[in-house]
């Protein structure tokens, strides 16, 4: 690792010179030259369109470019949102935002800023950051690299994204002001949400700086209405010997040979996600000679935001209640493996035995700092280069708090309590003792889900005395920490002959180190019976915590022992006031009112645990703790060639990787009633690793006419390994094992039992590598003009895929009783991603009077994968998350200082996932066709002043997901319309 004092050293000396450079150069030195200055001017809709086809026209390779209408203004909200609008780029959203994106149906994408890797802490060990995390007003212009180049940083199987801040020699001489002030309400969050930036530059010719300040903040709602989990399904037979087979005429026709399709947990969950987004950029450009130029940039995020949840849950309490489901109008799916005959329904009657009104917060405090300093020299000879220092820091913390309000009473599914006077209920005012009947509706627009209308003469959920908090915990805790350090030196020969214009050729060297330290909350309980302590990490007041019959054996709340809150009923009418809502917003369905705990006031996970069972501490999790240090050493040589028919480059990039990975042991549990990742650290499991990869890369641009481009090109390419993907350790998931199967093995049915396992790291992994080629014909019949088809073709040679297998795991007493099945990540053994892009884009300034203002641009992408993985029924899958057909339509307007953008982004279909419920095998998860809407709108009402207005998802489109059956749908995310209003100036 480069040492913390070479750094501070190098970040003191590029402040000095900067500082000295302004104080000298600006009053001493000579104007610059046209050659040394370049200043753009872009601003409005047309000039940005003119500017990216000009990118496209001459760029080196397949690129497409976004470049920003004003300063501090892309076409879209977030980077993301503008990014879809290129073709061939799908976006994935978080709570309605683009957040991450594929190119060409792939996620394998490396972003860079100004040209080389930095950290985005939402995403610290990937090579694509969280899109969410970088406020669009400090980016100015976005190329998407679809074609390998030589001197381009490796990373990404199908393209680079190279995300860059404004320049200050690109500014007007003289001093540059901007500043912009906006408020965004929400169709379902009803929230008004400030942002403001503001931007000022300077350039005097020989020094230039700018500084850009960024500040929003937003709610964004996000509900989330089905399954709960896609991973928590399961086909219960009615006969078997598996844990989860009820051994019961499910759906009473007399035979015990059928089966169902069931999840575990069905709910409508009040979702909201609250973020506030700090931004911040420096640049400084000094000339210091007429030969050496210095550059010096800093780029800060920081976002804190919190996603609170509020769901009415019904469930089957996991062991012993997989036959809970009346199916409605039954479909037969044909006959499992087992012999079993699968059938699933829309409408179904959940027998529940458990109803929660579950709270739940997720919290994060991420922020990222990157530097980069450069010196570059050009003189008048042949021989040109620079040398670049970037650094980097970036940390996040995380936090989850839970807790489940019931509604029923516990004991339709044997959750006690025990207060030293035998069992009772778990929640004694709870709704029981039976299950409870909620009606599952998925065959209209939205799923809905109805409980009773009245039990005994009282409204379903209306008596706040019948809640209570039988169940409350903190996991999946983690803070994360990671540096960054690139040294690179790039150098450039020039030729003076018909075809050979240059060469270049550079090393680079680069370290990346990411620590990731995962915790739960443990509370310490006392024994009132005797001297003994647990520590506990789910504090369910139903689960036994302490063996006073003197058996000695695993507690069991049946047999007189005394349970976690015995003394401690937690009642939602005695919570402080101000904790508890009445909620009966669940989006586009109406299912009633019913109690909830604010999720607000889980934020603080030690606060919420210490308020009612103090004295929490940190438990490790040191399967999902761990550290990696990666060092990549790296060079490069690439040659130009042109002529007045032909530009052209080829060249190679060797990188070698090296990798330590410090995994840790897993040592004896230091928790009661709690996974058994929550362990003692029992020593440090050390791997390194190393590779090395050659990639060979050629670009063609040939002008068949002075207007039409023929473009082709072909290159080798490679990602860098998720660091997370190859560190992690073995978790394994437990649920109570209920009365059934507590009879059938002789077991405690409080015994919490291995029913599934997830390998979070694979240390072995290889890369992502593979072959692409592309070809197109690109026709440029006006500067602001493009008709183009291309075709591209990514051959896989290797890739990641998650994977199943059975092991044998031990059950929370450390005996091995069954075999589970573990989920985790494998390479695959190869596979393909190929299709074509159509595009046309053009401003109809041919049209007469105010019709000449009008645009258009429509792009079209066809992708068709293969996986090598299959579905339920044996058929070919796609990669993950790709769409096999995609498009944009935009029609714009801009004329007399008025601005207007109607855009639509449509994809198909894509795999959301591949589900492996228990007894069915891999089962498809698919999300259904989107289409979103977005328009905006601007108007100058004075030459240095601009209003503004812009909404997105206008037609409050949703996401539906279906399972391996398109008339199986099982969830939905419920996205909301947002509409912005703002003014900006600039002078």
């Amino acid at each position: 690792m480069l040492a913390n004092n070479f750094k501070k050293s190098v970040i003191a000396l590029n402040v000095g010179i900067i500082l000295s450079a302004s104080a000298v150069q600006a009053a001493d030195a000579p104007a610059a030259t046209d050659e040394q200055v370049e200043v753009i001017e872009v601003r409005g809709i047309r000039a940005s369109t003119e500017k990216s086809l000009n990118t496209k026209r001459f760029a080196d390779g397949v690129v497409d470019s976004i470049t920003a209408d004003d300063i501090g203004k892309l076409p879209d909200v977030t980077i993301a949102d503008s990014l879809q609008r290129v073709p061939g780029i799908q976006i994935r959203r978080s709570s309605g935002e683009g957040a991450t994106i594929n190119v060409r149906g792939m996620p394998q994408v490396t972003t860079l800023l100004n040209g080389e890797q930095f950290l985005s802490a939402g995403s610290l060990t990937t090579v694509q950051p969280d899109f969410t995390d970088i406020p669009s007003s400090l980016v100015g212009a976005m190329d998407v690299m679809k074609s390998t180049s030589a001197d381009t940083l490796a990373g990404g199987i199908s393209g680079t994204v190279d995300l860059q801040t404004r320049k200050p020699f690109s500014l007007e001489e003289g001093f540059t002001g901007a500043a912009s002030i906006e408020a965004s309400r929400g169709s379902y969050s009803k929230e008004t949400d400030p942002k403001a930036m503001v931007f000022a530059g300077y350039n005097s010719g020989r020094f230039a700086a700018l500084v850009t300040l960024s500040r929003d903040e937003v709610n964004l709602a996000n509900y989330r209405l089905g399954s709960t989990n896609h991973g928590w399904g399961a086909a219960p037979a009615e006969s078997g010997s598996c844990w989860y087979c009820p051994d019961v005429d499910m759906n009473g026709d007399g035979d015990t040979n059928d089966a169902e399709f069931s999840y575990v947990s069905y709910g409508m969950v009040n979702r909201f996600t609250e973020r506030e987004r700090t931004g911040a950029s420096l640049s400084i450009q000094a000339q210091l000679t007429d030969e050496i130029q210095f550059s010096g940039d800093v780029f800060f995020t920081k976002m804190d935001d919190a996603d609170r949840q509020r769901g009415l849950m019904a469930d089957n309490a996991w062991g012993g209640h997989w036959a809970w489901q009346d199916q409605l109008d039954p479909i037969d799916r044909g006959q499992l493996s087992s012999g079993h005959n699968l059938y699933t329904a829309q409408d179904i009657i959940l027998n529940a035995p458990r109803i929660v009104a579950h709270s739940e917060s997720h919290t994060n405090d991420r922020e990222s700092t990157n530097y980069n300093f450069e010196f570059s020299y050009k003189g008048d000879g042949p021989l040109s280069g620079k040398v670049r220092y970037i650094t980097a820091d970036a940390e996040r913390s995380h936090t989850e708090n839970v807790a489940q309000g019931y509604l029923t009473s516990g004991l339709a599914h044997g959750l006690r309590r025990n207060e030293g006077n035998g069992p009772i209920a778990a929640n004694p005012n709870g709704y029981g003792p039976g299950t409870i009947p909620v009606r599952l509706n998925f065959k209209g627009d939205h799923p809905i889900m109805l409980t009773p209308a009245s039990i005994n003469g009282e409204v379903f959920g209306s008596n706040i005395d019948r809640y209570s908090v039988t169940s409350t915990y903190s996991e999946n805790n983690f803070d994360e920490e990671a540096n960054l350090d690139v040294l690179r030196l790039d150098g450039e020969y020039e030729f003076d002959t018909d075809h050979l214009r240059k060469m270049s050729f550079g090393a680079r060297f680069g370290e990346r180190e990411v620590s990731r330290d995962q915790y739960v909350l443990l509370a310490p309980l006392q024994n009132p019976v005797g001297d003994e302590t647990v520590w506990v990490m789910w504090k369910d007041q139903g689960l036994a915590a302490f063996d006073t019959d003197g058996s000695g054996g695993v507690p069991s709340a049946s047999a007189g022992d005394l349970t976690m809150g015995y003394d401690n009923l937690i009642t939602f009418s005695g919570m402080p006031e101000g904790w508890i809502q009445k909620v009966d917003d669940f989006g586009p369905v109406n299912i009633g009112s019913f109690y909830f705990i604010d999720p607000a006031q889980l934020d603080d996970p030690f606060a919420f645990q210490d308020r009612f069972y103090p004295g929490n501490k940190r438990g490790s999790v040191p399967g999902s703790s761990y550290k990696v240090n990666e060092q990549t050493k790296s060079v490069y040589w690439r040659a130009d060639l042109s002529n007045d028919n032909y530009t052209a480059n080829i060249g190679f990039q060797y990188i070698k990787t090296d990798l330590e990975i410090i995994q840790n042991v897993i040592g004896d549990s230091i928790c009661v009633n709690c996974p058994g990742a929550v362990a003692m650290d029992a020593g440090d499991v050390v791997t390194d690793k190393s590779f090395s990869d050659f990639l060979p890369s050629a670009n063609l641009a040939f002008n068949l006419t002075e207007d039409i481009v023929f473009r082709a090109a072909w290159g080798k390419t490679m990602t860098r390994l998720d660091l997370g993907s190859i560190a992690g350790g073995l978790k394994i998931s437990r649920a109570r094992a209920g009365d059934e199967l507590a009879a059938r093995e002789g077991i405690s049915p409080d015994l919490l039992i291995a029913t599934d396992a997830t390998m979070e790291g694979n240390p072995n992994l290889e890369p992502w590598r593979a072959t692409n080629t592309d070809m197109g014909v690109e026709w440029y019949f006006s500067p602001s003009a493009l008709l183009s088809l291309a075709v591209f073709n990514i051959q896989l040679e290797s890739f990641i895929e998650s994977s199943t297998w059975k092991m044998d795991m031990p059950d929370a007493d450390g005996v091995v009783r069954r075999e589970v099945t573990v989920s985790g990540l494998t390479n695959g053994q190869g596979g393909t991603m190929s299709g074509a892009e159509f595009a046309y884009q053009q401003a109809l300034d041919f049209l007469p009077g105010v019709w000449s203002g009008l645009g258009v641009g429509l792009n079209y992408t066809y992708s068709d994968s293969e996986s090598g993985r299959e579905d339920f029924y044996g058929e070919a899958l796609p990669l993950q998350d790709n769409s096999k057909h995609s498009g944009n339509a935009v029609l714009w307007y801009e004329k007399d200082g008025f601005q207007f953008r109607l855009a639509a982004n449509y994809r198909s279909k894509r795999l959301a996932e591949l589900s492996v419920p228990s007894g069915m095998g891999d089962t498809a998860i698919w999300t259904e066709p989107t289409t979103y809407i977005d328009v905006s709108a601007s108007y100058d009402f004075h030459e240095n002043f601009t209003v503004f207005m812009s909404g997105s998802n206008l037609t409050e489109e949703y996401e539906s997901n279906y399972a391996q059956w398109k008339d199986n749908r099982i969830s939905q995310n419920i996205y909301e319309r947002r509409v912005t209003l703002g003014v900006r100036g600039r002078w």
